[in-house]
């Protein structure tokens, strides 16, 4: 089976000075079925569990907690601090049971990352004491971050950080990969996930479908690169766009239909899913190795609304 490895030293100085290795850590990444959980409290339903079995779903990437800013009133100003933590309700236990990877993921704020603070040691203690406490073991964290041109320098150096602390734990460090960041270098990682989702705006009232369009995806193609190994993330989404005067006015459930404008129905579009993989392999030419199909993300309401078989198609490499 196909892995990607990377070989990362940690070092030591001698009695001369000089840097030296003191170990070799590899980090494997098989590819395999996997998929998101992106939500605040952990409950798997029967029919999430029967999908992951069914789907022979071996990787769940785990919403941990969010990097956030508040003010802690201690003369101190403006600090990060982790919110939107899961809440764990034993239903990991399923995920131990069936040994399926359990990969935390962290999403990092572009207002945490603008205050300079160091965050690299603070998110794997957190991530560690999390897993610690729910009985979980992890081979790696990912980090989430929409990070722009101007906060770069900032998310990349937190990538080096957690990654040199990971692979000292011989774990491995991912990153999501947003379209328009791929027109650009990426992170210092192991590997990344592209997230083929939120294709164009969700503001604009003249978009057909922002969740998830093949052909915005082909246009940034044209333009990217892909220097580091990449899996691919597909949404299995959908919701209702409510736009009033002309402009966008939020994302509303069918309880708020009474509300005066338009609203702009949206779901991920099995044929478009399909449609954006063929553009992927016929694009990304330099990509000679077994990827992972990540959906985003399990829940049963969404989900439900596939076939079997359109499932099956969606994960085939």
């Amino acid at each position: 089976m196909f892995c990607v490895c990377t070989i990362s030293g940690c070092f030591h100085r001698n009695t001369s000075g000089d840097v030296q290795p003191d170990s070799i850590f590899i980090f494997k990444h098989e590819p395999s079925n996997a998929v998101y959980y992106w939500k605040r409290s952990l409950n798997i339903s029967g029919y999430e569990k029967d999908f992951i079995k069914k789907h022979d779903i071996k990787r769940v990437y785990l919403k941990f907690f969010d990097v956030g800013t508040d003010n802690l009133y201690n003369g101190q100003g403006e600090q990060p601090i982790p919110i939107a933590t899961m809440i764990f309700n034993g239903s990991q236990q399923f995920f131990v049971d069936n040994e399926i990877e359990i990969v935390p993921v962290v999403f990092v704020t572009v207002e945490a990352l603008r205050l300079g603070k160091p965050l690299s040691e603070k998110i794997v203690k957190r991530v560690d004491d999390m897993c610690k406490a729910n009985h979980m073991e992890y081979k790696e964290i990912q980090l989430d971050c929409d990070w722009t041109r101007e906060t770069k320098y900032l998310f990349f150096e937190l990538c080096q950080e957690v990654k040199q602390q990971l692979h000292i734990k011989k774990r491995g460090l991912s990153t999501t990969i947003r379209l328009h960041q791929m027109r650009d270098s990426l992170p210092d990682i192991d590997y990344g996930v592209l997230m083929l989702y939120n294709t164009e705006s969700l503001q604009d009232p003249k978009v057909k479908n922002s969740i998830l369009s093949s052909e915005a995806v082909k246009a940034y193609m044209k333009h990217a690169k892909s220097n580091k190994h990449l899996d691919f993330a597909f949404p299995t989404y959908e919701w209702t766009l409510w736009f009033k005067d002309g402009k966008f006015r939020g994302i509303v459930n069918s309880s708020d239909t009474l509300k005066e404008g338009t609203f702009r129905c949206e779901r991920s579009e099995y044929e478009e899913i399909i449609a954006t993989k063929n553009i992927l392999k016929s694009d990304l030419k330099d990509i000679d190795y077994a990827s992972s199909t990540i959906i985003y993300h399990l829940d049963s309401a969404n989900l439900s609304k596939y076939s079997d078989d359109e499932i099956n198609k969606i994960y085939c490499r």
